[in-house]
């Protein structure tokens, strides 16, 4: 057997191993279309609370990281 047919017979046993995997998928929710209707005031004030929410753990990782240094 060469090379490459060992290979070839490898993926395919690794493909039917994945096959007969039993998963359990995640029961999807209702998707929620209301942020369809926003207004683009409604818009610009949660993008302005996601970006401050972000600032707020950047900030956070850069004092934890500031004070780890410090210690060493």
């Amino acid at each position: 057997m060469s090379a490459q047919e060992n290979n070839s017979d490898r993926i395919d046993k690794l493909i039917a191993f994945f096959r007969s995997l039993k998963v359990k998928k995640p029961k999807s929710d209702s998707p929620d279309y209301a942020s369809w209707n926003q207004t683009e005031e409604e818009y610009q004030k949660e993008q302005a609370e996601w970006i401050e929410e972000i600032r707020r753990k950047k900030e956070i990782r850069e004092n934890k990281d500031a004070s780890c240094k410090r210690q060493k």
